[in-house]
C-alpha cells in the first residue's frame, strides 16, 4: 500500500475532488484504481478523469456524480497498491524507504532520524530530527546522501550543514 495523495476538498458539484499529489510517479491515470481507508475499511475508486490545476489534481471518480457523495472523503489520504518499483531509476527511493530511518554521517556518527522529505523547486530536502529535538535539512542529492540501506541513511555532511 503506497500513499500517493491527499483529498483536500471537493471541486464543483459533480463529484470531483482536489487531490494534493504526493507521488513522483504517474499514479493518477484514467482507469487506475485507488483507495482511501476509513478505519479498517478500504474504499476503492476508479479514476474517470484527471487534470492539473495549479499544484493540485482535479480528479473525477467513476463512482461519484454528486458533491454530497464525496464530502466524507475530504482530508483522507489516497493509496494505491500498484508497485512502481520498475519505474525507479538509480538513486530513486520510495518515501517509505526513507522516513523513520536512523541518519548517520559517513564517519558513523549518529545525527538523528529522517522525519520527512520536503519538495522544493530544486528537488527534495531530507528533514532530520536530532536527539535534542531540533531539525536539520539536508539536500537529498548525491553530493550529500550516501548509502541508504535497510536501517540507516548515511549522509556526507559539510561544515555547518547539520
Amino acid at each position: 500500500m503506497y500513499r500517493i495523495g491527499k483529498i483536500t476538498s471537493s471541486h464543483g458539484i459533480k463529484g470531483e475532488v482536489k487531490i494534493y499529489n504526493l507521488s513522483d510517479f504517474d499514479r493518477f491515470l484514467v482507469g487506475y484504481k485507488v483507495f482511501v481507508m476509513i478505519g479498517e475499511d478500504k474504499h476503492e475508486f476508479t479514476i474517470e478523469r484527471v487534470r492539473e490545476n495549479k499544484n493540485m489534481l482535479i480528479v473525477k471518480f467513476l463512482e461519484f456524480n454528486n458533491i454530497n457523495e464525496i464530502l466524507k472523503y475530504k482530508g483522507l489520504y489516497v493509496y494505491s497498491d500498484q508497485d512502481v518499483s520498475d519505474q525507479l531509476e538509480n538513486n530513486d527511493y520510495h518515501y517509505d524507504d526513507v522516513i523513520g530511518k536512523k541518519v548517520v554521517t559517513d564517519q558513523m556518527i549518529e545525527v538523528g532520524v529522517a522525519t520527512s522529505l520536503i519538495e522544493v523547486p530544486q528537488g527534495h530536502l531530507l528533514e532530520i530530527e536530532k536527539p535534542n529535538g531540533k531539525k536539520a535539512l539536508v539536500p537529498f542529492i548525491e553530493e550529500f546522501i550516501g548509502e541508504i540501506d535497510d536501517d540507516k541513511i548515511i549522509i556526507k555532511p559539510i561544515e555547518g550543514l547539520i
